[in-house]
């Protein structure tokens, strides 16, 4: 019996107390604001009715804050109604509708969803984000809400590789063992490691890798991973791992799963790094680059069968070499062996060393993934079979994808009609699926518009930079976006055209609420102010979530003087500020510049006020509350008032000084000298003046 009294005691100190402790350390550190929650969504009341809001910091816990890597912004009610079909999107770039971000699978999805159930309510909550992968996902399918979705479409895959923990990130240390990947995820997103973490950071010189900018492509360039490579078995294993786990994770939470292969560019994308066998001979090395080079010579001369025997021959001395296939499956392509190019376009792929793109295992692990899991609440979506179809007789490439992975218009479509095909069936809803033509969904959705200019040209300076212009065909690829862009830009049209256009969806009652905004942006260009009014309020029906329809309608109405009616919208776009310290304290200033134009003095002071007190980072914007105090006190014989400011304004400015946050913001001196000159302190200013520069 002591022998038992001594092994729970043991427990007991070193199990329970431990536990106990951390607990209620986790427990005071989150009720003090310590550190950061790192689900997905927060839960928000809005006017009194629980909401869902996207937690812009949820990426922190894989990457460095500083590369700004985070979530498309999402507002929903908690509360579903009836007719409601909901949809959440889960994946990477290509899920997120990068570029065209207003264009994407989701947009594209909820119109096609809406042509085919005319009589529901249809919303897609897009989740994805640049650049992550399955164990990111992963975490995000873990904080999804339970029972607050119909369906989840699952597209990920490109991004294995170059993602959280793979061999080929710049960002962590790859890691093998999936348990040990996971378990380090939920010690960081605890209070306590967060706490320490911060600690350690105040202690220790800047990290570099806490510093990094996003840069893109390029800053997995130097990571490359060949096939061979025996990390990669790793990889297949978390991507498979991860995908069965967020697919009952999903189903767990009451969301009907539609997993979807992934579509990649193979017949426009030449590999991005090619790898030599380590042991050619320097004759065999020599021999190899001529007959790459007479292959090259021949395909510019399009004499396609002596390509592909040099080609051939090449492949003979160094057959795992990326480009030679890619090449050698243009050759039988433009022979007219289809069959032949599909194979070596796919064995280009596999081998391409900067893994950029789902290879054809991980789309196996796909198929192998979805032909184990139950029908209940299961569906597997082939897309890229779609694909495949679409593009006959060639293989995917520039009619339906952009670069390497990240789809056009078109290519969304097809991804937004074959998962609007897999729910129709699913519902059980009579009659057969009839999908919109894409033309009707470009009308529908507004594309292309001026915005769609602006991304093309993103993409053109983004193939500027590695690993692109190291791609065979890379004069090939910038052609093409050069084409696309003028045909883009004809098709846009002028703002009035533009206009009529959109005019005419919003007659027919099929416009989205982001119809209604482009309108009132152009509305606005045009001077049309009843219409832009019009379709901000159209707006506020439609999706009441998006703040910058309130700032809009705010900036329209302090314009024409009617501040009165502002205030409610400045104090809604509040909902939506996520946190933003510099949009929470823009929007506080011009709520007291509001309330002062009213004559509410009490509650403008109080309002301009906090910017001092609560966000004195956001200089600028404080000077400005300051100045508005300062102006209405001297204007309205407020002398006492009017002194106090100038006394606090002054001690804000120092106590900068003294922080040396004047070397940030170089005009300190100058606004301080404006705001005394401004309340009448002739000499303050003057002081504030002559104490620049020295």
């Amino acid at each position: 019996m002591p022998d038992v009294k001594n092994i729970v005691f043991t427990f007991i100190s070193i199990v329970v107390v431990p536990l106990l402790f951390f607990v209620l350390l986790e427990l005071g550190l989150t009720i003090f604001g310590v550190g950061t929650s790192f689900d997905y969504f927060h839960k928000i009341d809005i006017d009194g009715q629980p909401h869902y809001q996207e937690n812009p910091y949820f990426a922190d816990q894989f990457y460095p804050p500083s590369l700004n890597i985070g979530p498309l912004e999402n507002t929903f009610p908690k509360e579903r109604d009836p007719e409601l079909i909901r949809v959440y999107v889960l994946g990477g770039s290509a899920a997120q509708g990068f570029p065209h971000k207003n264009h994407g699978v989701d947009r594209l999805l909820a119109a096609q969803l809406q042509a085919a159930l005319p009589s529901r309510k249809i919303e897609v909550i897009n989740t994805a984000m640049t650049s992550v992968n399955s164990h990111v996902v992963y975490a995000v399918a873990e904080s999804i809400p339970k029972d607050s979705a119909d369906f989840a479409v699952i597209l990920m895959g490109n991004n294995e590789v170059v993602g959280p923990y793979g061999p080929g990130t710049f960002n962590q240390n790859f890691l093998a063992n999936i348990n040990a990947i996971r378990g380090i995820q939920a010690l960081k997103r605890t209070r306590t490691w967060q706490a320490m973490d911060s600690l350690i950071q105040k202690i220790k010189p800047t990290d570099a890798k806490q510093e990094l900018e996003w840069e893109g492509m390029q800053m997995f360039t130097n990571n490359g991973v060949p096939h061979d490579d025996p990390r990669m078995e790793s990889v297949y294993g978390h991507y498979e791992d991860n995908l069965a786990d967020i697919i009952e994770t999903l189903r767990g939470k009451g969301i009907h799963v539609l997993l979807s292969s992934v579509p990649v560019n193979l017949r426009h994308s030449a590999p991005f790094l090619s790898v030599r066998r380590p042991d050619l001979s320097a004759d065999q090395l020599e021999q190899w680059r001529e007959l790459t080079l007479s292959g090259s010579q021949s395909a510019d001369q399009e004499n396609w069968g002596e390509a592909v025997t040099q080609f051939q021959a090449a492949l003979e001395i160094d057959p795992g070499y990326a480009d030679t296939h890619f090449r050698l499956g243009t050759a039988f392509e433009n022979l007219g062996d289809f069959d032949k190019a599909k194979t070596h376009y796919k064995r280009a792929l596999d081998l391409d060393a900067l893994r950029f793109r789902a290879d054809t295992r991980l789309n196996q692990i796909i198929q192998d993934v979805a032909a184990g899991v139950e029908s209940d609440s299961f569906s597997f979506v082939d897309n890229a079979a779609a694909f495949a179809q679409a593009s006959e007789p060639y293989q995917p490439g520039w009619n339906l994808l952009l670069e390497h992975v990240h789809y056009g218009f078109a290519g969304n479509n097809v991804l937004a009609t074959e998962i609007t095909r897999s729910i129709v069936s699913t519902l059980n809803t009579a009659g057969d699926f009839q999908p919109l033509r894409g033309v009707d969904v470009a009308r529908r959705v507004g594309f292309p518009n001026y915005d769609t200019i602006e991304e093309i040209k993103n993409l053109q300076g983004m193939i500027e930079h590695p690993p692109f212009p190291g791609q065979s065909n890379y004069a090939e690829l910038r052609s093409f976006l050069d084409n696309n862009l003028d045909r883009v830009t004809n098709a846009v049209g002028s703002q009035r055209e533009v206009v009529q256009r959109r005019q005419d969806v919003v007659d027919s009652g099929l416009a989205d609420w982001k119809v209604h905004f482009e309108l009132a942006v152009l509305n606005q260009r045009l001077r049309n102010p009843p219409a832009m009014y019009y379709h901000l309020q159209q707006i506020l029906e439609l999706y009441p979530h998006n703040r910058e329809s309130y700032m809009k309608l705010a900036e329209a109405m302090s314009k024409d003087g009617r501040w009165r009616e502002a205030i409610p919208h400045l104090e809604q776009s509040l909902y939506y500020t996520r946190g933003d310290e510099q949009k929470i304290a823009q929007t506080t200033n011009w709520l007291g510049t509001a309330h002062l134009r009213t004559g509410n003095y009490e509650k403008a002071t109080d309002l301009l006020l906090q910017l001092p007190q609560k966000y004195p980072d956001q200089i600028d914007l404080t000077l400005r509350a300051y100045g508005n105090l300062i102006r209405y006190s001297r204007d309205n014989g407020k002398d006492t008032d009017l002194d106090r400011y100038i006394e606090d304004v002054q001690r804000y400015g120092n106590a900068l000084i003294r922080k040396e946050k004047d070397k940030e913001y170089p005009l300190l001196y100058k606004r301080l000298s404006q705001l005394m000159a401004m309340g009448g302190y002739t000499a303050e200013a003057q002081e504030w003046a002559e104490a620049e520069g020295q």
